[in-house]
């Protein structure tokens, strides 16, 4: 349920202190300013020298355009409840290690300065695609997608793994319970073969494996499911972790854009 706001309300955190000219700014630091009204949330964060300017806009909590600029790199979404679409363009932009760690430090810096932001749709908007956004592999083009919502929620589950198509995306379906055993399924490369590993998923591992975003965070309390478990394991197959993943995995992220899309409403 939204929540109002004054029209003007202004309002500036700064998480650490400007150092002196002779002091050495130690590399996590950051400062957020954020403005508040009614239907949008506007700012800066600075992060570790990154630099990102965030815009999250609803005006009927139906429908809500997002636009990140992260060094650079424009990213735009429009999230329509309404129409039960979601379209996400990255603009054939690409992050690096830093740009996804910068987007972590937002989610995380919005999340605690105005945690009553996630009860409206254009917070959540902002804070839940910041975290997504920190899972993308490193050096992937991110071009322009929409999700169909309702035909994701309405397509049959798979309800045996042997049913899944190959190393592509297995449509929008919840891994049994929060914690547990399945296999991931995933293409290591160019030469289209597919990789099953028999593995743990769930709030037990360290990036709670299995979830749409950037590792284990209290703000959320996500669904796990096959496509975002494809891409964490794909991830650590090779050796990176939940912000430097391989570009090969790539297909495993967009396989689970119909996952993270629904997660905007209680799903599993």
């Amino acid at each position: 349920m939204s929540k109002s706001f004054s029209s003007a309300a202004l309002l500036s955190f700064f998480l650490v202190a400007c150092a002196g000219a002779d002091e050495v700014v130690p590399p996590d630091s950051q400062s957020l300013e954020i403005a508040v009204d009614a239907t949008a949330i506007s700012g800066t964060l600075v992060y570790a020298g990154s630099i990102i300017e965030f815009r999250s806009e609803s005006v009927d909590q139906q429908r809500a355009t997002l636009h990140l600029d992260v060094n650079g790199a424009e990213l735009d979404v429009v999230l329509d409840l309404a129409a039960q679409t979601f379209t996400d363009d990255g603009h054939l932009n690409a992050l690096d290690a830093e740009d996804l760690a910068a987007l972590v430090a937002l989610r995380d810096a919005v999340s605690e300065a105005r945690p009553d932001l996630l009860e409206t749709l254009q917070g959540k908007l902002l804070v839940r695609h910041a975290d997504r956004m920190a899972e993308a592999p490193v050096g992937l083009t991110l071009d322009r997608h929409v999700v169909d919502m309702a035909a994701a929620a309405a397509a049959d589950r798979v309800q045996d793994r042997a049913d899944a198509d190959g190393c592509g995306g297995d449509g929008a379906n919840c891994l049994a319970g929060t914690n547990g055993w399945d296999y991931a399924v995933y293409d290591p490369g160019s030469n289209g073969t597919c990789v099953w590993t028999w593995a743990q998923y769930g709030e037990n591992q360290a990036n709670c494996s299995g979830r749409c975003g950037a590792g284990c965070n209290h703000w959320f309390d996500d669904d796990y499911t096959w496509d975002c478990f494809d891409h964490d394991r794909c991830v650590d197959h090779y050796g990176g972790s939940t912000l430097s993943g391989n570009a090969n995995c790539g297909d495993e992220f967009w396989d689970a854009s119909d996952d993270y899309a629904l997660t905007y409403g209680a799903w599993c």
